[in-house]
């Protein structure tokens, strides 16, 4: 059986929701810690240009997205399922949520309480990531206090809602993937900000999910190094499916097709052949030469994918 390798670093929270989402799962996988910031020139010729963390490697196929990631994990042949009884229209919801509107505002609070603490490259790097194009330091700091209006509202539904089950769990006594799409961020403000154990602190049942999730860990991990897992994609070929399940879609197998993240962000484009692609899932097919050929594959949700010869 072809080993989930995980390529990401201990402090990157949305990889920390990978990484819980392996322990809920129950899953063996390896470790390959990549660089925080760019360049990473052991993690690229998998990616095609992609650079976010984290990144599972399955053989040469490549998920990127942690709600691709997810999906892959829950395909696999790990003890658990992330998506148990039925929860994977809820779970995904959350998900979605959580990585926009969740995430969003707990990154702004974070580092704008940062400025003047960490290197300012890093803040750089990650504002030009999650940041609207033209932020400023005096910007983010003015708007802080409606940030954190906004952020105590939502942490409130998420309460409500673990007040209203019968467990500890999202869905009760079950844990599922939406779980590891709220406890991230719990992980994140607590650990980053000097304020966020007082913050977490009004919303019990949320503390509760988040340490029921620190009782089920992160799986079974060993080491690998990166040229290993570059050597392991170049030995085998992508296993995931080939077809365009749409049948009113006008694109074509191999047609060469452009795909980036949704917004103004500085992310690379990420260029190759059309594999697959359905109302889930977008799959393109790369050539390198450290890792020979390669499957790459992104989420539809949050994502653009434009056919080359009709960009301008």
């Amino acid at each position: 059986m072809t080993s989930l390798i995980l390529h990401h670093y201990p402090q990157s929270p949305v990889a920390h929701k990978v990484r819980m989402a392996l322990g809920i799962a129950g899953a063996s996988w390896q470790s390959v810690e990549i660089p925080r910031l760019p360049p990473k020139p052991l993690l690229v010729p998998l990616t095609a240009g992609y650079r976010r963390t984290p990144v599972l490697q399955i053989g040469a196929d490549i998920y990127c997205d942690s709600q691709n990631i997810a999906q892959a994990i829950d395909q696999s042949a790990a003890p658990h399922r992330l998506f148990p009884d039925q929860t994977y229209g809820m779970a995904m919801m959350i998900s979605n949520w959580a990585e926009t509107t969740l995430f969003d505002l707990s990154v702004r609070l974070v580092l704008t309480h940062a400025l003047g603490k960490v290197p300012e490259e890093f803040i750089r790097d990650r504002g030009s990531l999650y940041f609207e194009p033209n932020w400023t330091e005096a910007s983010l700091r003015a708007a802080l206090p409606s940030v954190m209006h906004e952020l105590r509202a939502s942490l409130g539904f998420v309460e409500a809602h673990l007040g209203a089950t019968n467990g500890v769990y999202l869905a009760g006594h079950q844990p599922c993937y939406g779980d590891a799409a709220i406890g991230y961020i719990c992980w994140f403000l607590r650990g980053r900000w000097d304020g966020g154990a007082a913050l977490l602190a009004n919303y019990p049942a949320l503390c509760a999910l988040e340490a029921a999730l620190d009782q089920l860990g992160d799986g079974q991990p060993q080491d690998l190094n990166a040229e290993a897992a570059l050597v392991i994609a170049k030995a085998a070929k992508p296993q995931s499916p080939i077809g365009i399940i749409d049948s009113a879609s006008s694109l074509a197998i191999g047609q060469s097709v452009m795909i980036r993240p949704k917004g103004e962000t500085a992310d690379p484009d990420v260029v190759g052949r059309l594999r697959y692609c359905d109302g889930i899932r977008i799959s393109i097919d790369r050539s390198h030469e450290q890792v020979g050929d390669i499957a790459v594959h992104f989420p539809v949700i949050g994502y653009v994918m434009t056919p080359i010869d009709c960009t301008v």
